[in-house]
C-alpha cells in the first residue's frame, strides 16, 4: 500500500469518526463594528465616527463616516457591514436620545441624534471654536481646559478609551452615547463622585 493511500485512509477515518455537530472549528475572522472618537473629524465636528474592522480585539482598519451615515446605519435603515442584520442598535443598547419619541414608534427612525451635539463636552470645558455673535453652546464637562482630567480619563476607560484620542468600539461606543444622554452620568463625570 502506498504512503498516500494510508494517509488518505487515516484522514477519512478521522473525518468520519468525528460526531455530527462536533466538527472542525471555523477559523476566527475579522468583524466590523461602529466606533466613536473624541478627536476632531469630518466637517470640523468635535468627534469622529467610524466603521471599525477588528480581529481578536486588535484594530485593523478605521473608516470615518458622517454623522448621518452613522445614524442611518446604526438604525438599520441603510445597509452596513457594521450592522449586517439591520437591527436598530440604538434600541438594542438603550440609547434613548437616539430613538423616536411617542407611543407608536415601530418602523420610524430618526435622521439625526442630538447626543452627538454633546460629545465635545467630554473633552473640553469650553467650546473650542469661534462662534457667531450671540451663539453660546454652554459649558463643557472636562475639568481641564482642553482635555479630560486623569479622573475623567479613568471613567472613559470603561468604554475602552485609555486616552482622549482613543476610539470606543462596538458596544462600548453605544454605551458611551447612552451615558452622554444620562444626566446622572454627566453629573458624575463633571463633579467626580
Amino acid at each position: 500500500m502506498s504512503p498516500w493511500r494510508s494517509r488518505i485512509g487515516l484522514l477519512l477515518f478521522v473525518l468520519l469518526w468525528i460526531p455530527p455537530g462536533k466538527g472542525l472549528v471555523h477559523a476566527p475572522y475579522a468583524t466590523n463594528t461602529f466606533g466613536v472618537s473624541l478627536n476632531t473629524g469630518l466637517n470640523n465636528q468635535l468627534f469622529t465616527l467610524f466603521i471599525i474592522k477588528e480581529f481578536e480585539g486588535r484594530l485593523l482598519e478605521s473608516q470615518p463616516i458622517s454623522r448621518e451615515q452613522f445614524v442611518l446605519q446604526a438604525q438599520g435603515v441603510v445597509p452596513s457591514k457594521a450592522n449586517p442584520d439591520g437591527i436598530n442598535l440604538f434600541r438594542k443598547y438603550d440609547v434613548e436620545v437616539c430613538l423616536p419619541a411617542g407611543p407608536d414608534t415601530a418602523g420610524k427612525y430618526l435622521m439625526d441624534c442630538r447626543v452627538f451635539d454633546d460629545l465635545w463636552r467630554i473633552r473640553f470645558w469650553e467650546y473650542p471654536f469661534r462662534l457667531a455673535e450671540g451663539e453660546h453652546p454652554g459649558k463643557g464637562w472636562a475639568e481641564k481646559r482642553e482635555a479630560p482630567s486623569p479622573r475623567q480619563l479613568l471613567l472613559l476607560t470603561d468604554y475602552g478609551m485609555m486616552h482622549a484620542r482613543d476610539i470606543a468600539r462596538g458596544e462600548n461606543a453605544f454605551r458611551l452615547l447612552r451615558d452622554v444622554g444620562d444626566s446622572a452620568w454627566v453629573d458624575n463625570y463633571r463633579k467626580g463622585y
